[in-house]
Order: C-alpha cells, then sequence, then structure tokens
C-alpha cells in the first residue's frame, strides 16, 4: 500500500486530473515510496504522519520538476510561474531535509537543478 495518496499530492501541488492523471501519479508515488524504503527502511503499516507526507512531498517534488511543469503551468484561472515552482521546490526540499533530519538522515544529493537555500 501506497505511503500517500493521490489526493495527497495534488492538495500540495494544486495539479489537475486533467493535466496528470492519477495513474501517472501513482507510479510516481510508487518511486517515492520505495526511494523511502531505500533510504529509512520500510515502514509499518498505516505509515505514520511523516512518512505520509515525506511521500507526498517526494512525489510533489518529482512532478513540479517535470520539464512540462517546470517552466510554470495553469491550473484553471489560477497562473503558477516559474518563480512560484522554484518557491515550491525549495520548501518542500526544506521540509524533506526536516523529516530526513527526524529519523536521522540526510539528503546528500538531490535530483534537483537548484539549492536549498
Amino acid at each position: 500500500m501506497a505511503y500517500c495518496t493521490v489526493s495527497d499530492v495534488r492538495v500540495l501541488t494544486g495539479v489537475s486530473e486533467a493535466m496528470l492523471n492519477d495513474d501517472e501519479v501513482e507510479a510516481l508515488i510508487a518511486f517515492s515510496d520505495q526511494q523511502i524504503n531505500d533510504d529509512l527502511g520500510v515502514q509499518s503499516e498505516p505509515a505514520p504522519t511523516r512518512i505520509r507526507h515525506l511521500s507526498a512531498l517526494l512525489t510533489a517534488i518529482k512532478i513540479y520538476t517535470r520539464p512540462d511543469f517546470r517552466q510554470g503551468f495553469h491550473v484553471g484561472e489560477v497562473i503558477v510561474t516559474e518563480a512560484n515552482v522554484e518557491e515550491a521546490l525549495n520548501r518542500w526540499m526544506r521540509d524533506v531535509n526536516r523529516i530526513y533530519a527526524f529519523y536521522g538522515c540526510s539528503v546528500q544529493e538531490t535530483p534537483l537543478a537548484f539549492k536549498v537555500a
């Protein structure tokens, strides 16, 4: 069972199903969950709230670093600029680092093309 839901990820990203279907989000969640298992070990069920949030954060980062979202996008009437994307990525990465630190780990390298302040 996945640590987070598609809905959890959509709340963070604001990305609609028309922009990225549920199957695509679920595939990214699976990658994020495997990353958590590799880094922190398999988590108990139900997953602790921190792990659920970590899974959603890692998945949101994977979505926002896709080329079709990285430069900004529209969600209905709302415009998400490239600057908004970068701010979200930095905020999410800080949260990821905080959660990893809680478990006694650190994120040595990020797959992102930016540095966390």
